[in-house]
């Protein structure tokens, strides 16, 4: 009776150690628009940023489907010493060379809608755990009007950020630029625009490129710039490819945009863009975490968008494949997840 009763206790432990390697879309109790998730061996943990307007407020845990409700903790408020109002958008964490982490987003820099004039500004963490705290570097340009910064490192340790800057004219528009970091907190002289909204896909709801993230190929030989298209209330924002085709990355010539969508709505999930890639724990898999509305939203009006995952294939040229969006699931977890 007593050996019965602990291989029914044993065979439910690994049921339930089975079911934890699964998850469904979305993740998490409440929105995460403009979600960034990075892993960090060294902690051990996942790391999550993502929208909250009168915040920067870093989320951790062990497995993407805890991840959005996992322990939490909040790394910057608004200060009018910063000049740094609110409307805070986009968050990104990335590790420099130095061995820190460096957070880059941008925030209002004028009283009134949250759709006013931002400006682009740096946290630098404490110490190399970003839930040890981060200090307030500056603004890298106090008269930039650009959102959705991401961050570069290049294979020699050089830095470049990658950010949608906002131009009013002669119509209002959102384009991809490319600039060099003289250090991780600080711009360099050089810089080049990259990518305009152009192809009929792009140009359903606005003008717009943004939510830039870099990628490389498996082999590392090719460099991609994925980046979200149309406005992003509307159920066809998507994301798009660009491509380094060699030389100076600070050369507008050196960049190419392909015609077709990385990844479009589908299977529940409207409007998937604004996204950030990861390694999976083991260091074999890339992972995408997007954002996506729940409901078709045809008044293309502010809507919820929730925390999605989603594996990243390649075809044999080393080139990134994902369609359509992968629905609910389940799925399988990340590969070396525990």
């Amino acid at each position: 009776m007593m050996r019965w009763m602990f291989s029914v206790a044993v065979g439910a432990i690994l049921l339930s150690g089975c079911l934890t390697r699964q998850f469904e879309n979305p993740v998490g109790s409440g929105e995460a628009p403009d979600p960034h998730v990075v892993w960090d061996a060294e902690t051990d943990h996942y790391y999550l940023l993502f929208t909250r307007g009168k915040e920067v407020r870093i989320f951790r845990a062990k497995t993407i489907a805890g991840l959005r409700d996992g322990e939490s903790k909040v790394i910057y408020e608004p200060r009018e010493e910063d000049v740094i109002l609110g409307a805070i958008w986009a968050p990104e964490m990335h590790k420099a060379p130095n061995g820190k982490w460096y957070v880059y987003t941008s925030g209002l820099v004028e009283k009134g809608s949250v759709w006013g004039p931002k400006r682009l500004f740096i946290l630098e963490s404490k110490t190399s755990d970003p839930f040890d705290g981060f200090v307030y570097k500056g603004k890298p340009d106090p008269d930039l009007y650009a959102i959705d910064p991401t961050v570069l490192t290049w294979k020699d340790g050089r830095q470049y950020i990658c950010y949608s800057e906002v131009k009013s004219k002669p119509e209002r528009r959102q384009v991809l630029v490319i600039r060099e970091l003289e250090n991780p907190w600080a711009f360099g002289s050089r810089q080049a625009e990259i990518a305009r909204a152009e192809l009929a896909w792009e140009l359903i709801d606005q003008r717009i490129n943004e939510g830039a993230f870099f990628v490389r190929s498996p082999d590392g030989r090719r460099l991609f710039c994925i980046y979200s298209g149309n406005g992003c209330g509307c159920d066809d924002y998507a994301l798009g490819v660009l491509e380094h085709t060699g030389g100076d990355l600070c050369e507008a010539k050196n960049w190419k945009k392909h015609p077709r969508q990385l990844l479009v709505k589908g299977n529940g999930a409207f409007g998937p863009g604004h996204a950030s890639f990861f390694r999976s724990p083991d260091g074999t898999e890339l992972w995408c975490a997007y954002h996506a509305m729940r409901a078709s939203n045809p008044s293309r009006k502010g809507t919820k968008r929730w925390l999605n995952f989603q594996k990243v294939e390649f075809d044999e040229t080393g080139y990134p494949q994902m369609g359509i969006c992968n629905g609910r699931g389940p799925h399988e977890v990340p590969s070396g997840e525990q």
